[in-house]
């Protein structure tokens, strides 16, 4: 990892322009510091603290220098792909042929570990600092437990075993800055992962605000989410039910509601939705996402979307036909697009992003009911809550579901269907599902050690500590 780790020595800390202690992450940090004591009163505080939220946007320079968030790169197109919905048409990322030096192997393992490194730099720096008001540091310090802990739920899910807390096969728990001392650690069990990740959330969780500032700041909702995807992922003993509170709490007693008519999320509102609880802000005048998807067709859509939307109103905006190069005909993927995709034209709301939003709540909390055995009519009304502000409005599949396991199944390609190009809910929820059913979707899955992502192969040729994924 010391390849990797020279660039999370480069911590993110400073914004060349910050006026008083307005946090604004629209304008994203310039420079770069590494760890010290460059913490010392409230406004430089928000200034480090931004440092991590430009991590968790994957925020950078593209190709040809611009700066550009690149989370549609990491958790838009990778985990589609994935799942089989998405493909990249310069490299198809096939699950069952990926190996440690394929491209995009090591995405998430950067991704996670920038966000972790950040937030640990953070956390430390801030803690002797008495400068600031107790009740804004107490917030600060709840926004980087909430981050490192996203972080590292990416990891987990992307790397770890997560679906055996018997595992020795978890990822490496970080909870200090990175140092040239400290580089080289084994991997932590599973078991030793989810209980590092919901401690940083059971201490986030009571000292976030209901609302932040903004939308892209993080809140008690986005934290109680992220907890959510990550019980029902582990499946533990009282998961389940935790699942149910949580989600159901959030849809009850929050600040979110469902958007009337899903797609206006995405082709007209963007984050004035009252449904988006934590959102990923561009810088102002990008074209990164808007040229990958609509000007190169860098992520057409698959057959097996195409399939899944059959006599479903999505189909009119999800995907459109294209033709590409002037030549072939493809199935572009339009979701946050707005235009005529054969003459592309950037519209407003292309290069937004979205973390999360209220939607997931509702599907985790149907399919933790069908997992935990319980009221499967409950479920279908959440279900079928979600389907019809997609535009849905034939629920026979769901009214005439008798059986738990099939309504947990409908549930999921729900979210398959809803996240895709989102924010990596249709991956995990495709690997929830029974492995016969994963097949008739994503038919190169065919054993669950390729559930995982393998070490890149720097991890595994830099430090000596590191153990490969069975089956790499």
């Amino acid at each position: 990892m010391k390849n990797l780790d020279i660039k999370l020595l480069s911590f993110l800390l400073s914004i060349l322009v910050l006026s008083a202690c307005n946090k604004e992450l629209n304008v994203y940090p310039t420079t770069s510091e590494v760890d010290g004591k460059v913490i010392v009163d409230e406004q430089s505080a928000f200034t480090v603290l931004n440092g991590i939220y430009y991590r968790f946007a994957d925020a950078s320079a593209d190709r040809n220098n611009v700066p550009s968030v690149e989370w549609s790169d990491v958790n838009e197109a990778l985990p589609s792909s994935l799942c089989g919905t998405l493909k990249n048409s310069s490299q198809y990322w096939d699950p069952s042929s990926f190996n440690p030096q394929t491209y995009g192997a090591d995405f998430q393992w950067v991704y996670g570990y920038n966000i972790v490194n950040a937030a640990n730099g953070f956390l430390k720096n801030v803690a002797p600092v008495t400068a600031i008001p107790a009740a804004t540091k107490k917030q600060m310090i709840a926004e980087a437990k909430f981050l490192r802990a996203f972080g590292d739920t990416q990891l987990l899910l992307f790397y770890g075993q997560f679906y055996d807390v018997s595992s020795k096969y978890g990822i490496i728990l970080r909870d200090e800055f990175v140092t040239s001392t400290n580089i080289d650690l084994p991997r932590s069990t599973v078991a030793q992962c989810y209980t590092a990740i919901l401690a940083d959330l059971d201490a986030a969780i009571p000292d976030l605000p209901a609302l932040n500032s903004h939308i892209y700041y993080a809140n008690a909702s986005a934290a109680k989410l992220l907890k959510a995807r990550l019980l029902i992922n582990r499946g533990a003993a009282g998961d389940y039910a935790e699942v149910i509170s949580l989600t159901n709490d959030m849809i009850t007693n929050g600040p979110f509601v469902l958007e009337d008519n899903t797609k206006d999320i995405f082709l007209s509102k963007g984050f004035s939705s009252n449904e988006v609880i934590l959102g990923v802000q561009p810088y102002p005048n990008e074209t990164y996402k808007y040229k990958n998807n609509q000007y190169y067709f860098q992520y057409p859509v698959t057959d097996t979307l195409v399939n899944l939307l059959k006599n479903d109103p999505r189909n009119q905006w999800v995907y459109k036909n294209a033709i590409y190069y002037g030549t072939t005909t493809v199935n572009s993927f339009s979701k946050y697009y707005s235009g005529d995709p054969n003459n592309p034209s950037q519209t407003p709301l292309s290069e937004y992003s979205y973390a999360f939003r209220l939607t997931e709540a509702y599907l985790l909390e149907a399919e933790a009911i069908t997992l935990a055995n319980g009221d499967l009519s409950t479920a279908k009304t959440l279900l079928k809550t979600v389907e019809g502000h997609a535009g849905l409005t034939d629920f026979t599949a769901i009214d005439n579901t008798t059986s738990a396991l099939k309504l947990q199944v409908l549930a999921e390609r729900e979210e398959i269907k809803n996240f895709i190009g989102e924010n990596g809910a249709d991956w995990f929820a495709l690997r929830r599902m029974p492995m016969d059913t994963i097949k008739t979707i994503q038919p190169l899955l065919k054993i669950k050690d390729r559930f995982l992502l393998p070490i890149p192969i720097a991890e595994i040729t830099e430090n000596g500590s590191m153990i490969q994924n069975p089956s790499y």
